[in-house]
C-alpha cells in the first residue's frame, strides 16, 4: 500500500524531467499557455478594468494590511515598474496588440488598480479601521501626509500634538494606525522595564538589519538589552568675561568637546578654535530633514537610500568612520606592543568588546559605526540644547538665578578654588533647575513611538488594539496643568519634595529604552551651570528686557535653537 504513492510520485517526476529535457514539449507548453491567456488579455475594456480594480482591493487586504512594508518601499516601486513593463510586453507578444494599444491597455490596468487600491485604503482607514472610534482630525486618519505638510510649515510638531490633545482629549489618533496618549499611566506600560511594546518602524530608517544599526535603532528587545549593557559599563567611568556670547554656539562646541573626550579620549578642540567642525555642521543640516520627513517613516527610509540625498550628513558619516578607524589603530598598536590597558572611553569599550567576541558587543562593523554616530549626536546635541535652554530660563528669571547662586555659594564659600563635583551634587537647587528646564523643554520634545503587542494593551479605560503605533507626547505631558500647577512657568522650587520617578517627567524616557547617557548628561549640566553661577552674573545684552526675549525652537526630532546672546559679568568677591 505504501509503495503506490511513491510510485506515483516517481512517475510524475519522470514526466516533468522529460518535459524539461524536451524542447518540443516546452514549446507546446508555451503555446498552450499563450492560447489560454489570449482571450483573457483580449477581454473588453470594462472587464479588464473590473479585474484590475478587484486586484487593487485584494492586494490592499492581502499584502498591505497584514505586513510591515514601510522599509520595503523601494522594492515595491521597482516591482510595480517591472510588472508594468512586463504587462505591456505580454499584451504585445501574446495578445497581438500594437505598441500604442498595448500601452493603453497597460495604463488602463495600472490606473484602475491604483484608484482601487487607494480607495480601498482610504475607505478602510476612515470607516473600518480598528482605530476608527478614537478621535482625531479626519485627514490624519487617512494619511500622515497631512501631518507632514503642517510640520513643513511650522517645524513645531510637538506643539501641534499639544493642540490636538487640548481639542480631542487624552488619546488622539494622529495617523492611520498611530495614537498619541497623554496619560501618566501610559508611561510604564509603553516605556517601562516590563513593557510588551517594541520600537516602531521609524527606527529602521537607516536599515532593518540588526548588524547595521546603532543601539538606539535596535528594535528587538533582547538585542537592545545586550548592547545596552555594554554601553552602561562604558559610561560607568568617567567663559569669556564682560562681553556678549552666543551661548547656543558655545554650548554646542563644549558638548562636542566633552563627547570627544568621553567617547574617543580625544579633544576635538572646538571651544578653543571657536569653530564648529564642517562634519558636525552637516549633522545639523540633516536633522531638519529627519524632523520633517520622520512624520512619514517610509518616505524618510526611501529618500535616505537615494545616493547623494544624505547631503551634509555624508560628511559626518565619513568623519565618524575616520575617528573609529583611528581608535582601532590605537587599540591594535597597544595590543601589538603588549601594553593593552582597560578601556578609557566608550568607543574603546565597544571596539574591544567586538574583538573579544563579547555577546553585548555591536553585531557588525556597520553597527559599531552607527553607534559612533549615535554617541556624538545624542551625547552632544541634546546636552547642548539643555544647557542653552537652562541659561535662557535663568537669564529670563533673575530671581531663580540669584537663588541658584546663593545655593552654590553656600556650598563653596571660598569660590571656585574649592570646586569639586562631589560637592556640586549636594546642591539641590542646581538639580531643580536642570529638572525644570528639561520639563519645559525636553531635548527630544516629541513622543517616542512604540508598537503594541499582538494581544493589544489596556491603558486606563482604553483598549489599544495590537500592532498599533503609540507614543506619549513628552512636551505635552510635561506642560499639562493637570499634573503640573502653573505648568508654563519656570519654577525650580516646585521640585522640592518631588521625585523624578513619581511624576510624569520623561525627557530621558523610561525602562530598557531609556537613555544610557542620562547620568553623564546631568553631570555635564551640573558642572557647566554650577561653575557659571559661581563665577558670573548673566543677563541679556544691554537694552533688552526679559519680557522682550523670545527664544523659539524647532522640533527636528532633537531641538534646533536660534542664537542666544548673553552677557557674562565676573563676580567680584
Amino acid at each position: 500500500m505504501d509503495s503506490f504513492p511513491t510510485l506515483f510520485l516517481l512517475t510524475y517526476q519522470l514526466q516533468c524531467h522529460k518535459r524539461i529535457l524536451d524542447p518540443g514539449a516546452l514549446r507546446n507548453d508555451s503555446e498552450e499557455m499563450s492560447a489560454a491567456l489570449e482571450p483573457i488579455l483580449r477581454s473588453s475594456w470594462q472587464t479588464t478594468a473590473g479585474v484590475s480594480a478587484l486586484a487593487g482591493v485584494l492586494s490592499h487586504h492581502i499584502v498591505f494590511r497584514p505586513y510591515e512594508i514601510d522599509g520595503a518601499a523601494w522594492n515595491l516601486v521597482f516591482t510595480y515598474i517591472g510588472l508594468f513593463v512586463a504587462l505591456c510586453i505580454v499584451y504585445a507578444q501574446i495578445a497581438g496588440f500594437g505598441f500604442f494599444a498595448s500601452l493603453c491597455r497597460t495604463l488602463l490596468v495600472a490606473t484602475t488598480y491604483n484608484v482601487s487600491l487607494t480607495a480601498s485604503i482610504l475607505v478602510y482607514r476612515a470607516f473600518f479601521h480598528r482605530l476608527r472610534s478614537f478621535p482625531g482630525p479626519f485627514m490624519t486618519k487617512l494619511s500622515r501626509f497631512d501631518t507632514l505638510q503642517k510640520v513643513v510649515k511650522t517645524t513645531r510638531g510637538c506643539e501641534d500634538i499639544q493642540r490636538l490633545h487640548k481639542k480631542y482629549g487624552n488619546v488622539v489618533r494622529i495617523g492611520p494606525r498611530e495614537l498619541s496618549i497623554n496619560l501618566p499611566s501610559a508611561i510604564p506600560l509603553i516605556y517601562g522595564s516590563f513593557t510588551r511594546t517594541i520600537k516602531s518602524l521609524w527606527y529602521e530608517h537607516v536599515s532593518p538589519e540588526t548588524d547595521e544599526i546603532s543601539l538606539n535603532s535596535t528594535r528587538h528587545p533582547k538585542a537592545h538589552k545586550m548592547r545596552k549593557m555594554l554601553w552602561e559599563r562604558a559610561l560607568g567611568f568617567r567663559a569669556k568675561a564682560g562681553r556678549t556670547m552666543n551661548i547656543t554656539k558655545y554650548s554646542m562646541l563644549f558638548s562636542f568637546d566633552v563627547m570627544g573626550l568621553v567617547g574617543f579620549s580625544k579633544d576635538f578642540q572646538m571651544v578653543e578654535s571657536e569653530t564648529e567642525h564642517p562634519a558636525i555642521k552637516g549633522v545639523h543640516e540633516s536633522m531638519m530633514a529627519i524632523g520633517v520627513l520622520g512624520t512619514v517613516p517610509w518616505l524618510l527610509s526611501m529618500l535616505g537610500k537615494i545616493p547623494g540625498a544624505a547631503g551634509g550628513y555624508a560628511r559626518f558619516t565619513r568623519w565618524c568612520h575616520e575617528q573609529l578607524q583611528e581608535k582601532r589603530k590605537i587599540i591594535a598598536s597597544e595590543r601589538a606592543s603588549l601594553k593593552d590597558q582597560d578601556p578609557q572611553d566608550i568607543m574603546s569599550w565597544l571596539v574591544k568588546a567586538m574583538e573579544d567576541g563579547d555577546p553585548c558587543a555591536p553585531p557588525g562593523d556597520q553597527a559599531v559605526e552607527e553607534d559612533a554616530r549615535l554617541l556624538i549626536i545624542a551625547g552632544s546635541d541634546t546636552v547642548a540644547s539643555a544647557i542653552t535652554n537652562a541659561l535662557y530660563y535663568l537669564a529670563k528669571n533673575p530671581d531663580c538665578y540669584q537663588a541658584l547662586q546663593d545655593a552654590i555659594w553656600q556650598h563653596f564659600p571660598n569660590g571656585d578654588s574649592e570646586w569639586t563635583y562631589k560637592k556640586a551634587r549636594a546642591v539641590l537647587y542646581l538639580d531643580w533647575v536642570i529638572y525644570e528646564t528639561l520639563r519645559l523643554r525636553p531635548s527630544v520634545p516629541g513622543g517616542l513611538t512604540r508598537v503594541t503587542p499582538p494581544e493589544g494593551l489596556i491603558i486606563d479605560d482604553f483598549f489599544i488594539p495590537g500592532d498599533i503605533v503609540i507614543s506619549v507626547p513628552t512636551y505635552t505631558m510635561q506642560r499639562d496643568e493637570r499634573y503640573w500647577p502653573d505648568a508654563l512657568s519656570f519654577k525650580p522650587e516646585r521640585w522640592e519634595g518631588l521625585s523624578t520617578e513619581k511624576v510624569p517627567w520623561i525627557p530621558f524616557t523610561k525602562g530598557q529604552g531609556s537613555c544610557p547617557g542620562k547620568r553623564l548628561a546631568i553631570m555635564e549640566m551640573r558642572m557647566v551651570l554650577g561653575r557659571i553661577a559661581l563665577r558670573y552674573n548673566i543677563s541679556f545684552h544691554t537694552g533688552v528686557t526679559t519680557e522682550d526675549v523670545k527664544f523659539p525652537f524647532k522640533d527636528t526630532f532633537t531641538q534646533t535653537l536660534p542664537p542666544l546672546d548673553l552677557v557674562f559679568t565676573p563676580i567680584l568677591r
